[in-house]
């Protein structure tokens, strides 16, 4: 059995351990910025916050207890790929819509449920992936097809003239 200074150093790496596997003690900063959703009908504006590098898009929306009704995180990928998202620590039902490289919606999974491991994966490349509230696509009748307007999307010139 480990007395004294032995077990004083070894509680407190315990204890390190865990705090460090438990909690977003090691929270990331994310880079904030506007983008617009044009649906067929209205542009509705988002403060998203930006995931573009391996640990933004990691934590994600990790462990976040709340979200205005008009906020989201941006997930951008360097290239089209094929993207597979969790909730794992995730306490926010959440909508995702998944982005082609020139801002279409390509994909929506609807109120994705929180602390589920399943994955849930894209159905085809993306460029990008936005988590919203869950509720909101249905609330602002996003669809696949609509087109996400921010600067790293190549929005097409015949989808701004809608």
């Amino acid at each position: 059995m480990m007395k004294g200074p032995g077990l004083k150093r070894f509680l407190g790496f315990l204890s390190l351990i865990l705090v460090v596997g438990t909690s977003p003690a090691a929270a990331v900063e994310f880079t904030r910025d506007i983008l617009v959703i044009q649906t067929r009908n209205a542009a509705h504006r988002f403060n998203v916050e930006i995931a573009s590098d391996p640990d933004a898009r990691a934590q994600g929306l990790m462990f976040r207890q709340e979200m205005a009704a008009n906020a989201g995180m941006l997930f951008l990928y360097p290239q089209d790929q094929a993207v597979a998202f969790w909730m794992k620590n995730t306490y926010l039902p959440l909508d995702m819509i998944f982005i082609g490289a020139d801002g279409s919606i390509t994909q929506i999974v609807k109120n994705a449920q929180p602390f589920s491991e399943n994955l849930i994966p894209s159905d085809r490349y993306v460029r990008g992936v936005l988590e919203v509230n869950a509720g909101i696509a249905n609330q602002l009748d996003i669809q696949v097809g609509d087109h996400v307007v921010y600067k790293v999307f190549k929005f097409p010139a015949a989808a701004n003239s809608k």
